[in-house]
């Protein structure tokens, strides 16, 4: 009864405020066309992040998992005039696709992609901290150093937001790394001692965290 009750509450907000643009359907398109997993944001999702995205007031915003640029996209489109994303992704052709697709959402000029391990590449950006907001969606066994990440170049008052904090619901049996990987992250973000945290229960659950110290 109470799962039924969510689906309908859930069908009800999707219907009233969650719409996937012209834009953003020829994204989800093709990245399926390109061959790369069909793993985007659902439109809810990309609906949640958004809006915090404008509630955190963010102008300068790192994003660990390009993939296709479909959450990129959502990102820079709650960005100010003069915002900035940078987002990461460890695939090539990933993120060749996502270039030409922030190219043809007319953000292009508001996004820089890097092409390269997020472990990596991240120290390269520190110098240019303090950031408003991370979004990790990336490598699963590396989401607890993100977050350390986050927690050194954040400012005060910034969010981390993660995506997969249910992950399929493999939190609860946890039996692969990746199960085993995500069920720590949700234990070190609820306990860490520079963050507010909670994980809000929208699509595979997005943690977010705000930086208090």
């Amino acid at each position: 009864m109470i799962q039924n009750l969510a689906e309908r509450c859930n069908a009800y907000v999707n219907k009233l405020f969650v719409r996937e643009d012209d834009t953003l359907r020829y994204v989800r398109g093709q990245t399926a066309a390109h061959g790369i997993p069909q793993i985007s944001l659902e439109p809810n999702e990309a609906k949640l992040l958004q809006m915090l995205v404008r509630l955190c007031g963010a102008k300068r915003v790192v994003e660990v998992g390009a993939l296709a640029g479909y959450s990129g996209i959502c990102i820079a489109r709650a960005l100010p005039a003069d915002g900035q994303l940078i987002t990461i992704e460890v695939s090539s052709l990933h993120a060749e696709v996502a270039r030409a697709h922030f190219e043809h959402a007319g953000l292009a000029d508001k996004v820089t992609v890097l092409q390269g391990a997020g472990l990596q590449v991240l120290p390269k950006l520190a110098a240019d901290g303090p950031y408003d907001l991370m979004f990790i969606d990336a490598d699963k066994g590396s989401y607890h150093k993100y977050l350390e990440w986050a927690a050194d170049n954040l400012r005060l008052g910034g969010a981390v937001i993660a995506d997969n904090a249910f992950w399929q619901g493999n939190i609860f049996k946890p039996q692969t790394e990746d199960d085993h990987a995500m069920v720590a992250f949700n234990q070190m973000l609820a306990e860490h001692p520079q963050f507010d945290s909670t994980i809000i229960e929208v699509g595979d659950g997005i943690a977010i965290g705000v930086k208090t110290q």
